[in-house]
């Protein structure tokens, strides 16, 4: 079997990433996987703590912040024509996870895969708490969660990278797949840490509203109905969960009010929240 390529694209990762490659790469078979690591913009220990932790692991550094930049130079140094799997440098996922997410992909029966996200919370505050237990209510999660880690077939990640200069690259490649060549597998589990504050939370969810509104604009449009009226009638049918999506719907809503105001500037802007990665 071809070898499979994992890319971790990492930027001023060095608080995080030694505790994302010790969860991945216990079990991993050295001779079927490569791990490449692309430090991109680093100003911080990054690429030593990575070296570090896996001394096997290929490590790139570029003075070039980005992360589409990052994974198509590791793609370039890639082994190829195995599966491919984005990794983001803050999440924790095991070796047989990864081995679980690539088996769709090696039997011909789906493009790309990806598992099931766990957000933990317990550094969080309560607003950010109540967040996320109205966003784990949202239908779109039944298909899995596209984002931070998934898997292409070698065909679709030949097709699909280089990737194009834009912030969601995650979702520019979801909706460049079709629906029903997108295996959810149940065996792939990771996790993810949760803002521990409202500020923080407030710039991922900008970040991701202005990623989404760029790949509209391009003409790549969400394959899926909107979960919005399936939320909120669920909400309403179970008295339980009334509270933690109004706080979402509540947070979303601010979200959006506030890039109506933002300047032309602030689109092209990077935030990202940096409070989880203190606690990591």
């Amino acid at each position: 079997m071809s070898c499979t390529t994992i890319l971790i694209p990492a930027h001023n990762e060095a608080a995080v990433i030694g505790r994302t490659l010790w969860f991945l790469s216990r079990g991993l078979p050295q001779n079927a996987f490569e791990v490449i690591v692309i430090a991109n913009g680093c100003t911080d220990a990054t690429a030593a703590r990575t070296r570090a932790a896996v001394p096997q692991a290929t490590v790139i550094e570029t003075e070039r912040a980005g992360k589409c930049h990052a994974l198509n130079l590791g793609y370039a140094a890639s082994a190829k024509g195995g599966p491919v799997i984005f990794l983001d440098a803050d999440l924790d996922v095991t070796s047989d996870s990864i081995k679980a997410l690539i088996a769709p992909l090696t039997t011909g029966t789906a493009q790309a895969a990806c598992g099931q996200m766990d957000v933990v919370t317990t550094h969080a505050s309560p607003l950010v708490k109540a967040f996320y237990r109205g966003w784990r209510t949202n239908p779109y999660f039944t298909r899995g969660k596209f984002g931070g880690l998934f898997a292409l077939s070698a065909a679709t990640a030949a097709r699909l990278l280089p990737l194009p200069e834009i912030t969601a690259d995650d979702e520019f490649i979801r909706r460049s797949v079709p629906v029903p060549d997108i295996a959810l597998v149940n065996g792939c589990n990771f996790s993810a840490r949760a803002p521990a504050n409202l500020s923080d939370l407030i710039k991922v969810r900008r970040r991701s509203i202005r990623g989404a509104r760029q790949l509209g604009k391009m003409g790549l449009f969400r394959p899926d109905p909107s979960s919005l009226p399936r939320m909120i009638h669920q909400a309403l049918t179970k008295p339980s969960e009334f509270i933690p999506v109004l706080v979402f719907l509540t947070i979303m809503i601010w979200v959006r009010v506030a890039l109506a105001f933002e300047g032309e500037n602030a689109k092209a802007r990077w935030e990202r929240d940096l409070s989880s990665r203190a606690v990591g």
